[in-house]
């Protein structure tokens, strides 16, 4: 299962996202967005692409109440938190591990800084941001690959 995983896109247009990351959500099977979408129709037109897509609020969504703060997600009985974070960066993934104590894996966003990594005894997954490196040298998203209850994830930098 390939799973596209994206966050702080910050636009409400599709031809604002880079043609790699176009491709790879074609060809995924979901999408994640980690939140600070901006603007809806972003949604809309990512669902043109692929039909099966997981968003949550960010802190520069309040106008898209239909939006879950956060999620839980399974797939391949690997349990997925998914949250956009806020308040400061600093310490941003020690206050992560209180939101999902189940989780697998917590998919954040926020700090526009990629991370794939263990954090205690939970895996953190930031994609960064495809169109905003506010933080960081290079715009990024990642690709969560899930076989066999395994997973891994590869920060894709554009």
């Amino acid at each position: 299962m390939k799973l596209v995983v994206i966050s702080d896109t910050h636009t409400d247009k599709i031809e604002k996202l880079p043609s790699m990351l176009i491709e790879d959500i074609k060809n995924s099977d979901a999408v994640i967005h980690a939140g600070d979408i901006v603007g809806y129709p972003l949604i809309l037109q990512l669902m043109q692409l692929n039909p099966i897509i997981y968003p949550v609020k960010g802190n520069t969504d309040p106008f898209i109440p239909e939006l879950p703060k956060k999620r839980l997600l399974t797939f391949q009985n690997v349990a997925i938190g998914v949250v956009h974070g806020d308040g400061s960066p600093f310490g941003l993934e020690n206050r992560l591990l209180y939101e999902f104590d189940k989780a697998d894996i917590i998919i954040y966003g926020h700090t526009h800084k990629p991370f794939w990594g263990k954090f205690g005894e939970q895996h953190l997954l930031n994609p960064g941001s495809p169109t905003n490196n506010r933080w960081t040298d290079k715009n990024s998203y990642a690709i969560l690959s899930i076989e066999n209850d395994t997973f891994d994830a590869k920060i894709i930098y554009i």
